[in-house]
């Protein structure tokens, strides 16, 4: 991943986990992108708080005042305002972990911690503000890691299907937020680095907007895009998760083909 990446999610670390790595020299017009990549990502106000964090490593005290200004202002509206709910699972995935949460209601942490792999499993999938469920699922793991019954809740995810789907979300916790390898529940594989490549090619992915990927109708006859890729794109994002979760990544290309076409006006 290029340097603009790695700055923000040191400043994520730093302002989630309080963890303090050095800050790398970047030039004013890298920092402003380091900016962009957060607000793209929905997660402007905690790198304006890793940011403050590290404000006495002397690369952090380049950034100009009015980008300072203008990253506090986005953070404090970010603050204020009402996050959208989390995008609705998959009628499968959603209905299995109902009926695991009903039939195991002294297994909260455990259930809740399932439910934070799933959603970020489909996040990613969508390219849904993957980085912001990344930092939830790590914040979960630091507060609650400890009272999940290991055991349970792998036996939970082998019978969801999403236990290569779990071990690229660790090796993601890892890699960009700090989590150390013994602090996760989740299956991990035996060689560290076996997901360093997808980690690599999932943190540099520029993230899409809503809008680019839906259908629509207008005036003509045919359904089209306003981006003529938008398919292509789906289709290609949800074959890159296959090999880790086969039937979710289907679900989600066709739930993400179904929620555009009711754009379409009649």
């Amino acid at each position: 991943m290029d340097i603009t990446t790695r700055q923000m999610f040191l400043l994520l670390r730093a302002g989630v986990f309080g963890q303090q790595d050095r800050v790398e020299p970047m030039s004013v017009w890298k920092w402003r992108k380091t900016y962009q990549l957060a607000v793209a990502h929905g997660v402007e106000a905690e790198a304006y708080e890793g940011l403050e964090v590290v404000s006495d490593q002397f690369f952090s005290q380049i950034v100009p005042d009015d980008l300072r200004s203008q990253w506090a202002e986005s953070a404090d509206q970010a603050r204020r305002s009402q996050r959208e709910e989390p995008a609705p699972l998959p009628p499968r995935l959603a209905k299995s972990l109902t009926a695991i949460a009903e039939a195991h209601p002294q297994s909260k942490a455990d259930a809740m911690m399932l439910e934070s792999l799933a959603r970020l499993a489909c996040a990613l999938m969508n390219d849904d503000y993957w980085v912001r469920h990344l930092l939830n699922l790590g914040e979960l793991v630091r507060e609650s890691g400890s009272d999940v019954n290991r055991e349970q809740l792998q036996k939970w995810i082998r019978k969801l299907g999403l236990t290569r789907m779990a071990q690229l979300e660790g090796a993601l916790l890892m890699q960009l937020a700090g989590v150390q390898e013994g602090e996760l529940p989740m299956p991990m594989p035996r060689r560290p680095d076996a997901f360093s490549q997808q980690v690599d090619a999932i943190a540099s992915a520029i993230p899409h907007g809503r809008e680019q990927l839906e259908f629509q109708q207008g005036k003509h006859i045919f359904v089209h895009t306003n981006n003529a890729n938008a398919m292509v794109w789906n289709a290609r994002r949800s074959m890159r998760f296959f090999k880790y979760s086969p039937r979710e990544s289907l679900s989600q290309l066709f739930s993400s083909f179904a929620r555009s076409l009711t754009n379409i006006e009649e």
